[in-house]
């Protein structure tokens, strides 16, 4: 089985330079027009393309920019014997009698051949795997203008009015053989200059390769290296929190607290005869009570634990009462310490900086 190429589709691709390699080619599918070349309408059906996918590979091989494109079906065919026009008459390969006539059995071999007659030459219908005559006249034709598969075949392929032009001035050779030839050199420098990029990209990515590594083992080690010099002090916010004048505690009803200070994690409450800083943290899973004013109490939202204003527990899971910060006063303003708490199942309330009497 022969393997054959089929062309189902045939287009042209922008930047034709309008030259008539292509009609020359297969004339039945291409056209050229004043301004471009075209596919002709027939040329669009895959049926009418398959029967001349030969005189459209040469087309596109001859286009001088390459803007002719195709697509293919690669298919297996049976090999056929070489057949010969029935009415032709018989040539000099030819040994068989005809069957009208039988040839005598002692002498079947010793026949003289005939002379084809001129005109059957002429005539004759190629045999399978040969050319059309007609198609490889018109082939002949394109390459000898020097097109794009003129100027790119070997030496051998090459006509030989196409083989004198290899050499000619590009200033001297028709349109299209010379717009080969810029298209040639033109390739031919970008890939140069390809090459040349690949090596710049190549060589300054791995400077860059270096550099990032530098870069990134520096800023890696450099923090750890200065931290293992460096004394190993942790860097806190200050506890202390100025919460302002004593004189606004003082002016306090018994029992109010002060939610300014919520955000900083303090509530300033007014006892009978001092005031204090509790923690806003619930005792018993760590959640933040709301104060309620309208009942006087603390009521956590998680688990409904609940406290006096005094931060005192009487309902809810918690297990202990609200914790309270150190207090002092220095010129005339509240400070109060979070780093310091005192706890009432210990008995700390009663020591001195757990409150501040007024």
């Amino acid at each position: 089985m022969a393997k054959k190429q089929l062309i189902t589709k045939v287009w042209i691709e922008e930047g034709c330079i309008v030259c008539d390699a292509c009609e020359t080619a297969a004339p039945e599918v291409f056209e050229v027009m004043d301004d471009t070349c075209v596919i002709r309408p027939d040329a669009l059906n895959a049926e009418f393309t398959k029967p001349r996918s030969e005189g459209i590979v040469d087309a596109a091989e001859e286009c001088p920019v390459d803007v002719i494109k195709f697509d293919s079906d690669t298919v297996e065919v049976a090999d056929e014997a070489p057949t010969e026009p029935a009415a032709a008459p018989a040539t000099e390969t030819q040994t068989a009698p005809s069957p009208a006539k039988k040839a005598p059995a002692a002498e079947p071999k010793k026949a003289a051949p005939q002379k084809a007659p001129a005109s059957v030459g002429k005539t004759k219908a190629p045999s399978a795997g040969e050319p059309d005559p007609s198609i490889q006249a018109l082939l002949e034709a394109a390459t000898s203008r020097g097109g794009n598969a003129g100027i790119m075949r070997n030496s051998t392929e090459v006509p030989t009015s196409a083989q004198g032009w290899r050499a000619t001035d590009v200033d001297n050779l028709p349109p299209d053989a010379r717009q080969a030839k810029v298209v040639e050199a033109a390739q031919k420098a970008k890939k140069q200059s390809a090459l040349h990029r690949r090596d710049f990209v190549s060589n300054s990515a791995v400077a860059i390769g270096w550099t990032a590594f530098g870069v990134g083992t520096g800023i890696s080690i450099g923090p750890a290296f200065g931290r293992f010099m460096m004394p190993n002090v942790l860097e806190e916010p200050d506890p202390r929190i100025r919460v302002g004048k004593i004189t606004r505690y003082m002016e306090m009803a018994p029992g109010d607290v002060n939610e300014d200070y919520k955000p900083q994690g303090i509530w300033m409450i007014r006892d009978e005869d001092r005031i204090a800083a509790l923690n806003i943290i619930c005792t018993h899973l760590g959640c933040i009570p709301n104060w309620q004013p309208n009942d006087r109490k603390f009521k956590c939202p998680c688990h409904g634990s609940g406290y006096y204003s005094d931060g005192i527990n009487f309902e809810g899971p918690t297990p202990r009462p609200l914790e309270r910060f150190k207090i002092t006063i220095k010129d005339g303003i509240v400070i109060v310490d979070k780093s310091k708490k005192y706890q009432y199942e210990l008995g700390q309330w009663d020591q001195p900086g757990s409150y501040i009497l007024v």
